[in-house]
């Protein structure tokens, strides 16, 4: 742009010269100054409009594609969506071993379900129930795998990791959580009309699989896959209605927070020895002893106060006040 208004430039240098200097400033130079100026102008407002235009058009752009990302986040779990727009997860065949805590619901009687309700309601129930689950499972961090029918299948433990012990706390949590929800799920359908009842059951495991993208060079499915798979879906199929099934493996993580019975013992394909089993009976109740003790966890906090090793009580009090302080 310079090279091209060089000589309106030169003009403009001139005038400020003859200002400066105090010169008298003839009708046909002013004339010289007003044209280049007129010039500039014009330039001015052209550029104006095209950049309006472009910042239209980037806008539109800017708006199909928040548009498009909100679309395409409904096929992905949101660790899976956020891992694959950060770049921490490369869109290729990829796989890990990993441990994880792999977790399977489905409801009791649901073919009879499918066969005694129209396709409209069968819809609307289903989509009210999963959405349900659905927010739970995000509430406490787990990345769900997929959907099969009334079937969920979720995961602990990748791409995001709290821990071993954390992630398989907080899946069973979830599941209780998820019996709880599904009682006020099974209210609001029975006061629709609803005969049968809506009762689920849940197997949870806890054990090295392997985790990633698996597919073709054209389409990809980020999932798990593995003999811990397995035995979570058996777990699954062997609870009783609202109740939570958990293997051996699990158990051993959760014992100090999660409430458990010990179960029978179930054989499994691939597996050459019967797998203990424990039934979820709730949580360790949350107290303090006399002994200045106590340990709260729930997602986004986790306490642990020990009075008796406290050295600096002025501390930990400033501590506590700015955690106060984050929640205002």
């Amino acid at each position: 742009m310079t090279d091209l208004l060089s000589h309106e430039q030169s003009i403009i240098e001139q005038g400020k010269k003859r200002v400066e200097n105090q010169e008298e400033i003839n009708p046909s130079d002013y004339a010289e100054l007003l044209k280049a100026y007129v010039k500039l102008n014009k330039e001015q407002n052209r550029l104006i409009r095209l950049s309006d235009k472009s910042q239209k058009k980037l806008s539109v752009a800017n708006s199909r594609l928040a548009n498009f990302s909100t679309k395409l986040s409904k096929y992905f779990s949101p660790e899976v969506y956020n891992s694959l727009f950060t770049g921490e997860l490369d869109v290729k065949v990829q796989t890990q071993r990993k441990l994880l805590t792999i977790f399977f619901s489905d409801l009791e009687g649901f073919t009879e379900l499918t066969e005694r309700l129209e396709p409209e309601v069968l819809t609307e129930l289903l989509t009210h129930y999963l959405t349900e689950m659905s927010k739970i499972a995000l509430r406490w961090g787990g990345t769900i795998d997929k959907y099969i029918g009334d079937a969920i299948m979720i995961f602990y433990g990748d791409p995001v990791s709290k821990g071993e012990k954390a992630d398989a706390t907080n899946c069973v949590r979830m599941a209780m959580e998820m019996i709880d929800q599904l009682a006020e799920i099974r209210a609001i359908w029975k006061e629709k009309g609803l005969a049968l009842p809506l009762n689920a059951r849940m197997g949870i495991h806890t054990g090295i699989c392997t985790v990633g993208n698996f597919g073709s060079e054209n389409r990809l499915d980020y999932t798990v896959i593995g003999n811990g798979v397995n035995l979570a879906s058996r777990l699954e199929s062997n609870a009783k209605p609202n109740s939570i099934l958990i293997s051996e493996d699990t158990f051993l993580h959760v014992r100090s927070d999660i409430n458990c019975s010990k179960n029978s013992t179930i054989k499994v394909k691939g597996v050459s020895y019967p797998v203990q089993t424990y039934k979820v009976e709730g949580l360790v109740e949350e107290q303090t002893d006399k002994t200045g003790y106590t340990a709260h966890q729930i997602p986004g906090l986790s306490l642990i106060l020990d009075q008796n090793k406290i050295e600096n009580r002025a501390l930990v009090r400033k501590k506590i006040k700015e955690a106060l302080d984050l929640l205002d």
